[in-house]
């Protein structure tokens, strides 16, 4: 995996220690992107077809409290080995602008698997706005690796 700022890092931790899921399933199709505004194309992530946002949104959620802004994602293996999954979720305002970052992961996914989860925003992962802000999330820079 590629060295990442300190920041990344903490947000790399922070997303990793709120999010929730980890089911595998055989050959999952995935879901539809969660619509948002576009995103401006000199900010325009790497996008992987590994990863999907199901659904996102402000909902009363048993982990993450009544009024949070959770983002339901499915991570597949389309390759042919196992592998590691980081994947940046953006988060978007109405204008499109970028407001924060937060992180899911896959650990260890067998080919043809997919694992499923959400995640809660922060109000530390935004930096450029409010938690309120938010209208939607997209996937940004996925980094697919090796087990060891």
């Amino acid at each position: 995996m590629r060295k990442l700022g300190l920041a990344a890092v903490v947000v790399l931790m922070a997303g990793s220690l709120v999010a929730c899921g980890g089911t595998e399933e055989g050959d999952a199709k995935g879901g539809a992107s969660v619509s948002a505004p576009a995103v401006k194309e000199s900010e325009a992530p790497a996008v992987s077809k590994d990863v999907v946002i199901t659904r996102a949104g402000v909902e009363d959620h048993e982990v993450w409290g009544d009024g949070a802004y959770v983002v339901h994602y499915t991570i597949t293996n389309h390759g042919d080995d196992a592998a590691n999954y980081f994947a940046e979720i953006r988060l978007i305002d109405k204008d499109g602008h970028h407001l924060g970052q937060t992180g899911v992961t896959a650990d260890r996914l067998g080919p043809g698997k997919s694992s499923t989860g959400d995640i809660g925003v922060l109000d530390a992962e935004i930096t450029n706005g409010r938690l309120s802000d938010i209208v939607g999330a997209k996937v940004g820079a996925v980094d697919r690796t090796k087990p060891e």
